[in-house]
């Protein structure tokens, strides 16, 4: 099956679209990590694959890593998924850290 590049940038809020960004800023996470990346794709039976050591071409110094996953649609779709599974994850992680206090 083919595959998706997954950038962290590509989810990033702090971006613009001419730096890399795919979702609506609306969409866009602080600071998106490998891991909640990763967690995400395998909810949504993507079967990552995370190549920690890659740099996002634009940013060729910064070795962010990057999340291959399976194409299913559009990438544009994908992504946007993505975005949409991890901002539930960090509600839902934020609920039960608020509850412990």
């Amino acid at each position: 099956m083919k595959k998706i590049v997954v950038w962290p940038v590509n989810l990033a809020a702090g971006r613009t679209r001419g730096e890399g960004r795919i979702v609506p800023a609306m969409l866009g996470l602080k600071s998106p990590k490998l891991e909640e990346i990763e967690e995400a794709a395998r909810a949504l039976n993507l079967e990552p694959v995370v190549e920690a050591d890659k740099a996002y071409p634009k940013t060729h110094w910064n070795k962010s890593g990057r999340v291959l996953v399976n194409k299913v649609g559009r990438k544009g779709a994908v992504i946007r998924e993505l975005a949409e599974r991890i901002k539930e994850r960090r509600v839902q992680k934020a609920k039960k850290t608020k509850r412990r206090e």
